[in-house]
């Protein structure tokens, strides 16, 4: 093992060491900050507009999005995690909402019908899939042709691979991809998150499936 090696090798281990037990999901969502903006645009939110935060963790997003899209809109908000789904139902319930849908998913499997989402959105929980070819499939099902997909999420520190501290965009990119979406733009100065750096990966679902023809 070379010298670099032996310190990159290093220095995961103490960052590893360092981070054991921290089930850190970022920053928490707030309706008034800087992303809101920039997720109305790229996800194209208006009244009615059908919605799905998958892996919507406490709510926050959820919460925000369903105000975006009326009443006459609908979000889907998806987590595995027991507590969390009950969380979530209790969210929705403070908040009054009528227009929200809680799932609990699989860690292979959103749980969203098929065809069911003009947009999707998964926010700091890329990173943390286990079966990330299966979840996309899962994701093209689930979104109508046209629909858009956008993948918020961070880079690991020091070149590392993907895990619990982050995944490369390029990963991202090449495994959304090759699950059948249109990449459609990196937008590699996402707000929420400073100092630390954040990204978004666009993608679209195709009009027509190119295995088709």
């Amino acid at each position: 093992m070379t010298l670099p090696s032996l310190n990159r090798a290093a220095i995961t281990v103490l960052f590893s060491a360092a981070c054991t037990g921290c089930q850190w999901t970022g920053f928490g969502f707030r309706a008034d900050g800087a992303e809101m903006p920039r997720l109305r645009q790229v996800l194209v939110l208006e009244a009615g507009s059908v919605v799905a935060d998958v892996g919507a963790g406490k709510g926050e997003l959820t919460v925000a999005l369903a105000r975006e899209v009326r009443s006459n809109g609908r979000v889907f908000a998806t987590e595995i995690d027991t507590r969390r789904v009950k969380g979530l139902r209790e969210a929705v319930v403070d908040a009054k909402l009528d227009n929200v849908t809680v799932v609990e998913a699989r860690s292979r499997e959103t749980g969203l019908p098929p065809n069911c989402c003009d947009a999707i959105v998964l926010r700091r929980v890329y990173h943390h899939l286990t079966d990330p070819a299966s979840i996309n499939a899962s994701l093209l099902r689930s979104l109508r042709p046209g629909g858009v997909l956008a993948v918020i999420d961070f880079p690991p520190p020091f070149s590392l691979s993907r895990g619990s501290l982050g995944v490369p965009a390029k990963a991202v990119l090449d495994e959304v991809t090759a699950s059948g979406f249109e990449p459609l733009r990196l937008i590699d100065d996402w707000p929420g998150r400073s100092p630390l750096t954040s990204y978004c990966a666009l993608f679209r679902k195709p009009l027509a499936d190119p295995r088709a023809r």
